[in-house]
């Protein structure tokens, strides 16, 4: 039985040392940031998150993309499980041929606020947990939302969240 303890404790600190080390313990800055308005071009996606057709339109958004194109995601109805629908839209912010069967939106605000996340894959703070936290900072700041949050990635470990502002 001590030695079951013993083996669990150390499991554990190796876990939580792992979880520090991938840095899980740090925050993450938010600011207000200045933009005229975003373009963004691409697909919408409307089914379960596992289903085969998420990862298509990921990839022929993906194929899409030019040098300096950044890939953005706006998630206008979230799945709760793995059966639930989702709808999410998946576009680039630079194109110079617009596919005929592609969207534009047009997220027109004069100022964001901005999370900016940089976090391994596996300690990455969960999508609720970050809106929560620009709420949270638009409500100290007197500041309305529009409900949008859209993620701009980055990189694999550097994702913003980008949450447009009601006009003043």
């Amino acid at each position: 039985m001590k030695i079951t303890a013993i083996v669990v404790a150390v499991l554990a600190l190796i876990g939580f040392g792992v979880f520090v080390y991938l840095g899980g313990y740090e925050d993450y800055p938010i600011e207000i940031r200045e933009n005229a308005s975003m373009d963004l071009y691409g697909l919408t996606y409307r089914g379960t998150p596992q289903d085969e057709g998420l990862k298509q339109t990921f990839e022929q958004v993906e194929a899409q993309k030019e040098d300096g194109a950044i890939l953005h995601t706006i998630y206008m109805v979230e799945p709760a499980g793995k059966l639930d629908t989702m709808k999410v839209f998946v576009g680039l912010d630079r194109l110079s041929a617009i596919p005929p069967s592609w969207e534009t939106k047009t997220i027109d605000a004069k100022r964001f606020i901005v999370a900016d996340l940089h976090y391994h894959k596996m300690v990455m703070p969960r999508p609720e947990s970050v809106k929560k936290d620009i709420q949270e900072f638009a409500k100290e700041n007197s500041l309305i939302l529009t409900d949008v949050y859209i993620d701009k990635i980055l990189g694999e470990e550097h994702i913003q969240v980008w949450a447009p502002l009601a006009k003043d």
